[in-house]
């Protein structure tokens, strides 16, 4: 079964770290789960309109970076139930950090902070060019608009997410449409990127990073998945 990557994680490059007030979903973390089987129709994400979105910032919500990673391949199913598989595969190597989230006054274009977030310190594209996420489960969402920044949620969906080859299953509220041969997800949470193991520079035996930069860096990381697929004739 294919990966849905999920570039999701961006780290130094996803997140919330906050902008004041709550902007997307608290998303819980466990350990690898089982990835569903795939029942019913089938479609294929649509690689022009599907896009993730990242956001991240200084501890304290200062000085946040935000931009996009395209996807590679994508596919989900669904029954007359809903939708209850799929995976897709984010392209590392496409992320872009928007221009207006780095001040000129700092010296710096989003071209330097692009090659940045792909080299060693962060995603190390080299090695590790893809984001994969894979569907483990998907339920009803029982939560209402007062617990999700999505007023109209209608699934919880669960995923492991590999980041630089480090999987964590990952549960988020979501809105899933099917509807005339077309299956949407759009979704917006926050993770604690070193749950990956993402961390600026190196790290010591422990695990721990060594660059000072580290600690003025938000753990948080904010995901958006604005996902598309057409129905497989």
């Amino acid at each position: 079964m294919k990966k849905i990557l999920l570039s999701l994680a961006v780290v130094a490059a996803l997140s919330l770290a906050s902008c004041g007030g709550k902007t997307a979903d608290k998303a819980t973390t466990t350990t690898e789960q089982e990835v569903a089987q795939e029942s019913g129709t089938k479609y294929d994400v649509n690689l022009e309109e599907s896009v993730i979105t990242w956001k991240v910032a200084h501890k304290g919500g200062f000085a946040p970076r935000w931009g996009t990673i395209k996807l590679e391949s994508g596919s989900l199913t669904a029954n007359d139930n809903g939708l209850n598989a799929g995976d897709f595969v984010i392209n590392m190597n496409t992320i872009t950090a928007d221009p207006a989230s780095v001040g000129k006054d700092e010296g710096k274009q989003s071209t330097d902070l692009d090659a940045h977030l792909k080299n060693a310190d962060f995603f190390d594209v080299e090695k590790y060019p893809t984001v994969t996420f894979q569907i483990t489960k998907v339920e009803d969402f029982a939560g209402n608009a007062d617990n999700s920044v999505l007023g109209d949620a209608n699934a919880l969906v669960s995923g492991n997410i590999t980041i630089l080859g480090n999987t964590v299953n990952t549960t988020f509220p979501a809105v899933v449409t099917i509807l005339d041969g077309k299956t949407t997800i759009v979704a917006k949470f926050v993770a604690n990127r070193a749950d990956w193991g993402l961390k600026f520079g190196t790290t010591d035996e422990s695990g721990a990073a060594i660059n000072p930069a580290e600690w003025g860096i938000s753990k948080d990381m904010e995901i958006g998945i604005n996902l598309v697929a057409n129905e497989v004739k």
